[in-house]
């Protein structure tokens, strides 16, 4: 396992939080997150930095999108059928909270080396990105959530991504947000999902129409503070997920891997130290090796890499 930060300390934005991870078909890896003097803060742009396939080195960062006097965050990419890169983020008003940010999307069509205008995906305030797309047949899931009614919903696409229209809610009793999505082998769309209120569990619901409707949210056995968490599914066909297992405090961040029956076993503390370690973003790239980013005290974006292999050596699914 390799763990080091993805950039240098950043002057101009000290403040980063919430890294996106995406793997380009040369192999090459992009990541991006918001970043200035502190969240909300009206100097908050998008960063972003690659590294190509072969090497073992981030670039050095820089903005991918600004918009003066406007606050942005919450950035996810999406490689698209036709080879273009899309990134969504979302735009603050001046002086305005999450509430009134509106989603917004701009397109590369060179791997994200340079960047189209910014345009609006739609007229809904408060109206987040977090999660990653999930790729389904003949269509795209692109899990949101809604900032003023703290409630999960998703965007769904026939056509490539072109086109998008919101499938049903889901409603939990405390309020959920981030749902994190993970194909199962009888056809099922499994949601983890994010708490709200002050804290207490991860929350699970699955799909049976590819995303159209959701089963009522359940708490799972899994403590979480009302904070950031990721889930993939292993090309080996089990379950990883990783959060902040407490039910208070961003520390520590684990991982914890489980077969598709969903049967955790015991987490693997990665970040245990006081402070901050959150909003983790898991990705398995095409050679099999495991990547994740993190919010590292709100002052760096950390990244890890490892192998299947090393995680199972400490991680053992549940019999």
């Amino acid at each position: 396992m390799i763990s080091r930060p993805l950039h240098p300390p950043l002057p101009q934005q000290p403040s980063v939080h919430c890294a996106t991870l995406c793997q380009l078909p040369d192999g090459t890896l992009l990541a991006a997150w918001f970043g200035g003097t502190r969240e909300l803060a009206r100097d908050v742009v998008i960063l972003g930095a690659r590294m190509e396939f072969g090497s073992a080195a981030w670039s050095a960062p820089r903005v991918l999108v600004a918009v003066p006097g406007h606050a942005l965050g919450q950035p996810v990419f999406l490689p698209l059928a036709d080879g273009r890169l899309r990134l969504f983020c979302n735009v603050v008003p001046p002086g305005g909270r999450w509430t009134g940010a509106l989603p917004h999307f701009q397109d590369s069509a060179d791997g994200g080396l340079s960047w189209g205008p910014l345009q609006a995906l739609m007229d809904y305030s408060g109206l987040m990105f977090r999660s990653v797309a999930l790729h389904l047949p003949g269509r795209l899931l692109l899990p949101v959530y809604d900032e003023r009614e703290w409630r999960s919903l998703m965007l769904i696409s026939e056509d490539g991504g072109e086109r998008w229209r919101l499938g049903e809610p889901i409603v939990s009793p405390p309020g959920n947000i981030h749902a994190c999505l993970a194909g199962l082998d009888d056809g099922r769309v499994l949601a983890y999902l994010r708490t709200g209120g002050r804290g207490g569990f991860l929350w699970r619901t699955v799909s049976r129409d590819a995303g159209e409707s959701w089963t009522p949210p359940q708490p799972t056995s899994i403590p979480n503070p009302n904070a950031g968490l990721d889930l993939i599914r292993l090309t080996s066909g089990d379950l990883l997920l990783a959060c902040n297992p407490v039910a208070r405090g961003r520390t520590p961040l684990a991982l914890l891997l489980a077969s598709p029956d969903e049967d955790w076993g015991k987490p693997l503390a990665l970040e245990e130290g006081a402070g901050e370690y959150s909003y983790p973003t898991l990705l398995q790239a095409r050679d099999g090796m495991i990547h994740m980013v993190y919010t590292w005290r709100r002052e760096r974006i950390q990244h890890l890499r490892f192998s299947e292999n090393w995680l199972r050596q400490r991680l053992t699914p549940s019999a």
